[in-house]
């Protein structure tokens, strides 16, 4: 079951104990309008793609000028549907950081019209500071423009005056999935006998692969606050000894370090960089069953 149907579910369960429109937010004064957009931020309306390219789940990264800094399970996020059955119609279901959101916009052009009020669950939340936000900037939305680039898509959905409220990002990063020979560890190639190979595994967040003497297993986290960020974390290896640890030693402590992924050329080359955007690994795509142990 993919995640866009896990979170519809959800809704729909959470609905039967009570939702509310999302207005029911705590009384507070929204500067919702009046914030300028993030001061990188720029959004060509005249090269919009196709609303198709709406389709997907997208992390909220920044909303009414304040940056997202949650990463994993609970980062804010908002999946678009683009219903066939419904032309123009493009429903959302997302999470505030607490709550499921869910409702309709529907698309002419650049110009998004809600669909009545957006509905959400109603838990509580000691810390969600960026729940309210969201919810005010969703009712002042009234268009949208679309970036892509080579490290993926970048989404703001903004007000009447055309100032970015929520900005959202749709990672890149799927040719990552399969089986990779690393080919060379900082710069260093890889000996032909330490045969350091990987499998990555973004649906199920894991890694497991040869480290160059040792099997290697690992969880990874899609670090949605960056393009196409991705981190590697709790490696465990067998603890056999052999001619190529060093190699070994070399490629874990370079996968610790891993923030970024980008194509090299192709979705058959990749590099994985540190958070200075230095490659500190390269890979070649293989057959998984060069993969097997």
């Amino acid at each position: 079951m993919n995640k866009i149907s896990i979170l519809a579910l959800a809704i729909a369960g959470l609905m039967t104990t009570g939702c509310g429109v999302i207005k029911r937010a705590p009384a507070k004064t929204s500067t919702v309008t009046e914030t300028a957009p993030a001061a990188d931020t720029d959004f060509n309306t005249t090269t919009l793609l196709a609303p198709a390219e709406m389709n997907g789940e997208w992390a909220i990264v920044n909303v009414n000028g304040k940056d997202v800094k949650v990463n994993g399970d609970n980062h804010p996020n908002l999946s678009f549907v683009v219903d066939e059955n419904m032309p123009g119609a493009v429903s959302v279901i997302g999470f505030n950081g607490c709550n499921y959101i869910n409702g309709t916009f529907y698309v002419e052009g650049t110009k998004l019209t809600k669909g009545g009020e957006f509905i959400s669950t109603m838990k509580a939340c000691p810390d969600a500071p960026y729940e309210y936000d969201i919810n005010q900037a969703l009712d002042h939305v009234v268009s949208y423009g679309i970036n892509h680039s080579s490290t993926g898509y970048t989404m703001a959905l903004n007000n009447a005056s055309g100032t970015p409220l929520i900005v959202l990002r749709k990672h890149d990063i799927a040719f990552l999935n399969g089986a990779w020979k690393v080919d060379a560890i900082n710069g260093n190639a890889v000996p032909a006998s330490a045969d350091v190979k990987i499998v990555i595994d973004l649906d199920q967040k894991s890694l497991h692969g040869n480290a160059g003497c040792n099997i290697v297993n690992g969880s990874l986290i899609l670090t949605l606050d960056k393009e196409n960020g991705i981190e590697f974390k709790d490696l465990v290896t067998t603890r056999m000894t052999c001619p190529d640890i060093a190699t070994e030693q070399a490629f874990l402590l370079a996968l610790e370090n891993v923030s970024s992924a980008a194509r090299d050329g192709s979705d058959n080359k990749a590099v994985l960089r540190d958070s200075d955007g230095n490659v500190i690994i390269t890979l070649t795509r293989i057959d998984p069953k060069q993969a097997e142990m």
